[in-house]
């Protein structure tokens, strides 16, 4: 090579934090070319070519680069080798999250958690990333079966272990509710009679289930997982209301009968109306409170007005069936963060990664 091609780890960083990420991705690899490398250099010029890619938006190549590096760290007899290759593997599936490709997400984060000792925190969140990426496969008895095993990890960061940041405690619970959300919004209520009101307990019994494990995550005290489990708590309210008035209703009543029958529906269900106003305004008071803005709040406000506004225009359609309160019921996408990681309204601007907040070794 020409004098000038040949470039350090220092020459890299530099070119790195001045966001020169092409500069950077060709000297950490030119330093890669050296045979005399030292396996500490090595690993940090690995490290480095990683994460210029992902910079750089090709998460194909940052999440191979990641694997070679935990490859390599684990032919290391160092007692830090079993750390890098951890992280190494984590963010190697995050790569992949970033490409929509859970299986192998799933798999790498499998990986990770397999490594033994870490820290606490790193070990919830492999475990908490692996059985989202299960969830994103409709899996959901696998991701429910791994968050329920990740439990006493749980326990421990909310009870006994002080952690500095609690992003992937909230997360879990929040998933572990979604899981029962989705099956109460699968749950049919059929006639006949007898099967109906079968129906309507188990359905009944899958509300109260999705509304302790949204208040578990509220009690994980995260803002940004505090402020969807509001939005969704309020939602379930919503969509039980939707559900109990599009259920079918027996061919033998006559048209004075169906009309009786809505209108006393529609009675009795205003309680749980007022539930998703209650907890609407609770979410808003919440985040007034604690000073944070993200776009669950947005959606908050929005379903708000939009109660409020059902209830103040006093109700038009007697004798049948309101229009749906919820507008997303029965949309897996309705209980998806835009992006699982999150970000403030300040921050609206950045795309949003799924790629894990990089953690000193």
């Amino acid at each position: 090579m020409e004098e000038a091609d040949v470039f350090t780890l220092a020459d890299g960083a530099r070119a790195f934090d001045a966001r020169e990420y092409p500069a950077a991705l060709v000297q950490f690899s030119s330093v890669l070319r050296r045979v005399d490398l030292p396996p500490v250099d090595r690993i940090q010029a690995l490290r480095g070519v990683a994460e210029s890619h992902e910079k750089l938006g090709d998460f194909a190549a940052a999440s191979e680069s990641w694997s070679r590096l935990a490859k390599f760290a684990g032919r290391l007899e160092d007692a830090s080798a079993r750390q890098y290759r951890r992280e190494a593997w984590m963010r190697a599936g995050a790569c992949h999250a970033e490409l929509e490709a859970w299986e192998e997400s799933a798999a790498l984060y499998h990986r990770a958690a397999k490594i033994s000792g870490g820290r606490l925190a790193q070990r919830i969140e492999a475990e908490v990333r692996r059985a989202y990426a299960h969830y994103q496969l409709d899996a959901l008895e696998q991701a429910e079966q791994i968050l329920k095993e990740a439990e006493p990890m749980l326990e421990r960061a909310q009870h006994e272990e002080r952690l500095p940041d609690y992003f992937f405690v909230g997360m879990a619970r929040f998933y572990r509710a979604a899981v029962i959300h989705r099956r109460f919004r699968a749950a049919p209520i059929r006639l006949p009679e007898t099967r109906m009101a079968d129906d309507f307990e188990k359905k009944l019994a899958l509300l109260i289930s999705a509304q302790e494990a949204y208040n578990d995550t509220i009690r994980a005290k995260h803002v940004y997982w505090v402020s969807a489990a509001g939005l969704q708590l309020g939602s379930l309210f919503e969509e039980f209301y939707d559900a109990l008035m599009v259920a079918p209703v027996p061919e033998w009543l006559n048209d004075g009968q169906r009309k009786e029958y809505y209108e006393t529906l529609k009675l009795q269900l205003r309680p749980v109306v007022n539930k998703a106003i209650w907890v609407f305004e609770k979410n808003l008071e919440t985040a007034t409170r604690l000073g944070y803005d993200n776009r669950f709040v947005e959606e908050t406000e929005e379903k708000l007005a939009r109660l409020q506004g059902v209830l103040l225009s006093g109700d038009t359609a007697i004798g049948k069936p309101t229009a749906p309160l919820s507008d997303l019921a029965g949309d897996r996408a309705a209980i998806e963060p835009a992006g699982p990681w999150g970000r403030s309204r300040a921050d609206s601007d950045a795309r949003q990664r799924f790629l894990p907040v990089q953690t000193p070794l």
